[in-house]
């Protein structure tokens, strides 16, 4: 019984999430974006705008005023940037310099090229500031607003920032972190083979009766049996009306995942999704790929210097 009526709540809950992304959509990338500059890691800005989007949703019920979407977006992404910061020491790690500059954004940076020597010298809160004023060109007031501290105390946290950058010289590090190729021990091995053959039981064979598997953005499949239904029927339905599929095993951005892409009839690659999976005792006990994490996958195919196969790829918000 309590089963059944939890069901029926999260059937609720999904139809208000769905409005809820739909409304959210058009700073959706804006927030990526935002929360990259934070996080310095493509894959620690997916769990914080997953975060982001959980904590602002279940918050939306307790405010009665009216809101400004991408201002409090940007602002429980901040808190919970700055929390996590003052919680635990923060690991940067040191990504391509183009990939640091965020040109795609179309932004006009002022200190950002030093952000990765900056991150070090200032709180979590001034970094914030510095993020939503010189990425995001938020006014004064606004970033005060997101950041919940003073326009005085805005304009001295930039002052800040010029100040260390004009008292020191940043050393730029020339390890660009390019994509590397990783050798595939076992289930790997099998789990790249059953790509490249469009093999679904050969995939399930490696995972564990038990596997936990996470689309990003999109749902949570537990168990085998599950998985098969759904992200294995579909994924074959779509590698069946495709060329040749190629997988590969990297390091990107300093995590080792499995690269899924299309060689089509032209001669070029296009990327498919990338798969994180965590291994115990010879199968998969953990699975999350990324194949609607839009902003993501394009940063990825940049990064792999291959094209995007943006006919698979949709915004579910």
């Amino acid at each position: 019984m309590t089963s059944n009526n939890l069901n029926s709540l999260g059937n609720e809950i999904r139809e208000i999430e769905q409005r809820f992304k739909q409304e959210i959509e058009p700073v959706r990338s804006d927030l990526w974006h935002f929360c990259l500059k934070l996080t310095r890691s493509p894959w620690e800005a997916e769990d914080l705008v997953q975060d982001t989007l959980l904590r602002s949703l279940g918050v939306l019920a307790k405010i009665h005023q009216p809101v400004n979407t991408k201002a409090y977006i940007f602002k429980v992404a901040a808190n919970l940037w700055i929390d996590q910061k003052r919680r635990q020491r923060f690991t940067i790690e040191q990504m391509d310099e183009n990939y640091l500059q965020d040109n795609s954004a179309g932004m006009d940076f002022q200190l950002i090229d030093d952000l990765d020597f900056l991150i070090d010298r200032l709180t979590p809160l001034q970094y914030v500031t510095l993020i939503l004023s010189e990425a995001f060109q938020f006014k004064a007031k606004e970033t005060a607003l997101i950041a919940g501290t003073s326009e005085n105390a805005v304009y001295a946290n930039l002052s800040r920032a010029r100040s260390i950058l004009r008292d020191n010289k940043p050393v730029r590090s020339k390890d660009k972190g390019k994509p590397e190729d990783l050798v595939p021990h076992e289930p790997l091995n099998v789990l790249l083979e059953g790509f490249r053959k469009k093999d679904p039981e050969m995939i399930a064979s490696v995972l564990s009766r038990d596997v936990s598997v996470e689309i990003t953005h999109a749902g949570l499949e537990m168990g085998l049996e599950e998985t098969r239904k759904n992200s294995l029927r579909d994924w074959k339905e779509i590698a069946d009306t495709q060329n040749v599929i190629e997988a590969k095993y990297k390091k990107l951005w300093g995590c080792p995942v499995v690269i899924e892409m299309e060689e089509k009839q032209d001669g070029r690659s296009y990327l498919n999704n990338i798969h994180f999976v965590e291994t115990f005792e010879g199968e998969i006990i953990y699975w999350r790929f990324y194949c609607f994490s839009w902003d993501l996958m394009k940063l990825a195919a940049e990064e792999l210097g291959v094209e995007m196969n943006a006919q698979y790829f949709y915004h579910i918000y």
